[in-house]
């Protein structure tokens, strides 16, 4: 064959696009046009028949329009393009990307592919289709109906490749796409316009029924009481620190002094009230309380009984700081000031203090559960027979249950380890970032503490990758403890509303990912540490704008953006909005800045599970006596239990060891948690799998069992995400790699079901 034939044939196999028009003529592109080999003018160009463009669009996503386009009267030419969807011009683009099967079919390097993503489309011009799709009544629609290309200056339209033709575009989906990509784009281009839309009385302050709800840790420690009194001197309140403290840098904000509410002492009733009117006007749902209980002795309670016997139409719950009280703030040993004994007597009676406070219509309850944090669950003599205990008695009590959640304080991160449901976040405390004191030249040389960069830690917290249990996020809005340490104290400098906002941006979006309805809880550190420096309270340098803050970051887009979409809506209607835009101090460039990455991404800690099908990896059933015992389950002993019911939010957290006789458990034989379909023609996978990384030598087993020193190693722990994973009912197995034999594996099943909502 020659080249000539090889070119003919190639355009007729590849190139079978409907014709875009009939031929024409143009004087100017036809001067312009280069020489055509013949074979391409005999099969593509022959002027009297062939239509004067070919291409089709044959890709559409939602979010990206792709295609392909030439003109047979100069293949080197691009093609100028507009599109439309719902008849709404979106974009300006031409035939520039390279298709690779294009050009082979015209043995030419031409660039004839187009694309165009929602993502580069002007706001005003996403914000209009998205109202053309909500009028659309019907649940689906052709995509024909919805988008079309055309050739610039022209009424010649591009036909879709044969496989979209009949495709049907669902709205609902459609319509999300196009809402999600508005919120991005207002939030990383234009990110204050909310704080302005707010102001108007279109938005409620309170956050919408199933949204995220932002609860703000509270010091009670305002007011005077007789042991601060005689630790520290008649009088003492926390505003004793706060306004001696000094500045160690040239921009070093210190001290913190408070605006609206002044050096309140919280004996007012009024002072109460007006904090509580303050946090709803700016979307925080309620205070997580420091409860402060020792050995039956309790201290600072005031507020806390106060929010309960005047019934504050405001949610509140509790957090345990069940830790000494030292001289030097921090729990330690040295010079405690108040002890705490963690025995059985103690922790019943501490449970039952609580009981009136879990009672109140306003406590926080999780499906039912009061929700009670513990700041160091680790301290309790035995944490999962204690929390097994406050369990029963609350029970008692007529609730459901009790959901404890343990504070993410001291390197803890295993809630299911010490009986806990969930785990909350307590930033500083789990943050990653390095200390970057000595790049500060002119520092106070009597500083002798650490000085951390702040907007490193909301990047490196929106890297994070989602736990494995169930975990409550949280942002502070600034820390520095110099007021209570002096020069010994942490800095987290360059601290701002901004970088603040965006990080609990960043929470609000992970909660409605991958937390229930009704249990989207993100917390914030804190409502009033002004020691500490984490407040949301007004302050004399930033005012509002940390409580603007959050209520930007919980506003949902579809509600920030209802100026935007309102019926009538116009681009001419929006110059006003796009003006007030520019005038925003709180820009893009500023988002940026924040979110640069600098020290790469973090690695998640959970094992991820996918799909394994006959012909990536056969799974046979083990030896008859094999045997995979599951010792805990989410922290929970699986003693006789052969069925257990999770919502995919939690993760899956195993405990085990695994006997496969004939079958060598060497440390380096690959081992898979299994989830098998036990309803294998509901459309669900025949198999899910995910590795497991730790294993664990069981001499226990191997002895009681009789075994030989192979199968010292066939313990196991497993951290894995359950996102990835349908709901259904599924058995869970444990599956040994077969060395013998690389594409099997043994699968050998720990007589448990797991159901998946």
């Amino acid at each position: 064959m020659t080249k000539k034939d090889e070119i003919s044939a190639g355009m007729n196999v590849q190139l079978d696009a409907t014709p875009v028009a009939k031929p024409g003529s143009d004087p100017e592109i036809a001067a312009a046009a280069p020489k055509v080999p013949v074979a391409i003018t005999s099969s593509l160009v022959n002027l009297s028949v062939a239509p004067l463009w070919r291409g089709c669009i044959d890709a559409f996503t939602g979010v990206v329009i792709r295609g392909w386009v030439v003109s047979t009267e100069n293949l080197l030419k691009p093609v100028n393009l507009d599109l439309y969807v719902c008849g709404i011009l979106i974009a300006k683009t031409s035939s520039r990307l390279n298709r690779s099967d294009i050009a082979k079919s015209v043995a030419l390097p031409i660039k004839a592919g187009f694309q165009v993503s929602i993502h580069g489309v002007a706001t005003e011009t996403v914000a209009t289709v998205l109202v053309e799709l909500k009028k659309i009544k019907t649940p689906k629609v052709p995509l024909q109906s919805l988008v079309t290309v055309k050739i610039d200056g022209t009424d010649h339209v591009l036909p879709f490749s044969s496989r979209l033709r009949k495709e049907q575009i669902e709205i609902a989906p459609l319509a999300e796409i196009f809402d999600t990509a508005i919120g991005a784009k207002v939030r990383n281009e234009y990110i204050s316009i909310r704080d302005q839309l707010m102001e108007s009385s279109t938005f409620a302050a309170e956050a919408e029924a199933g949204d995220v709800r932002a609860i703000a840790y509270y010091l009670p420690q305002f007011h005077p009481f007789p042991e601060n009194d005689e630790w520290w001197g008649t009088g003492f309140t926390e505003w004793t620190n706060v306004v001696t403290a000094k500045p160690y840098l040239p921009d070093h904000y210190q001290p913190h002094l408070p605006a609206d509410l002044g050096f309140y002492d919280l004996r007012l009733d009024s002072v109460h009230r007006d904090q509580i009117a303050l946090a709803r006007k700016y979307s925080v749902s309620g205070f997580c309380y420091y409860y402060y209980w020792f050995s039956g002795k309790t201290l600072m309670t005031m507020p806390i009984d106060r929010h309960v016997e005047q019934d504050y139409d405001f949610d509140f719950c509790l957090c345990w700081a069940n830790e000494n009280w030292s001289r030097r703030w921090d729990g330690s040993e040295n010079d405690v000031l108040m002890a705490q004994r963690h025995v059985a007597e103690d922790d019943v009676a501490f449970i039952r203090s609580c009981l009136k406070y879990f009672k109140s219509p306003r406590y926080i309850k999780i499906d039912g559960a009061p929700l009670l944090q513990v700041y160091r669950v680790s301290l309790l003599e035995n944490p999962q027979e204690t929390i097994a205990r406050w369990r029963e008695i609350v029970m008692a009590e007529g609730f459901p249950g009790l959901h404890v959640s343990m504070v993410e304080s001291f390197g803890l991160d295993k809630p299911y380890d010490h009986g806990c449901d969930s785990s909350s976040q307590f930033p500083p405390h789990g943050t990653l970032a390095e200390a970057r004191t000595k790049e500060y030249a002119d520092l106070d040389p009597i500083f002798t503490g650490k000085i951390y960069d702040y907007t490193e830690i909301v990047r490196s917290e929106i890297a994070r990758p989602p736990a494995d249990h169930m975990q409550f996020r949280t942002a502070m809005p600034s820390w520095d403890n110099t007021s209570r340490k002096g020069p010994a104290g942490t800095i987290f400098h360059g601290a701002s509303p901004q970088a603040f906002e965006a990080w609990l941006t960043h929470l609000a979006e992970n909660a409605r990912a991958t937390l229930p309805e009704g249990q989207r809880l993100v917390f914030i550190n804190a409502w009033n540490e002004w020691a500490e420096g984490a407040h949301l309270e007004p302050d004399r340098k930033n005012g509002h704008a940390w409580l603007q803050a959050v209520r930007r970051a919980l506003t949902p887009d579809h509600k920030g953006l209802a100026a935007l979409t309102a019926p009538g809506a116009t681009p001419e209607g929006l110059a006003e909005t796009q003006q007030l835009v520019e005038r925003l101090l709180n820009s893009n460039a500023q988002l940026k800045a924040i979110l640069k990455p600098r020290y790469g991404l973090m690695a998640s800690r959970a094992s991820r599970f996918a799909q394994v099908t006959d012909d990536l990896l056969e799974v046979v059933p083990g030896p008859a006596e094999s045997r995979a015992w599951i010792d805990s389950l989410n922290g929970r002993d699986m003693l006789n239990l052969p069925l257990a019911a999770l919502a995919r939010q939690q993760g899956l957290v195993l405990r085990g060891w695994v006997r496969a006789p004939g079958i060598n458990l060497w440390k380096t034989v690959p081992l898979f948690v299994s989830l098998k379909d036990v309803f294998p023609d509901n459309g669900l996978p025949r198999r899910v799998m995910a590795s497991i990384f730790d294993r664990e030598s069981r001499p226990d087993v191997v002895e009681s069992l009789g075994l030989d020193e192979s199968a010292l190693w066939c313990g196991f722990s497993v951290q894995t995400n359950l996102r990835d994973v349908p709901p259904g009912r599924y058995e869970l197995e444990i599956a040994v790699a077969d060395l013998r034999n690389p594409n099997q594996a043994i699968a050998i099943p720990a007589a448990i079901a797991l159901i998946l909502g």
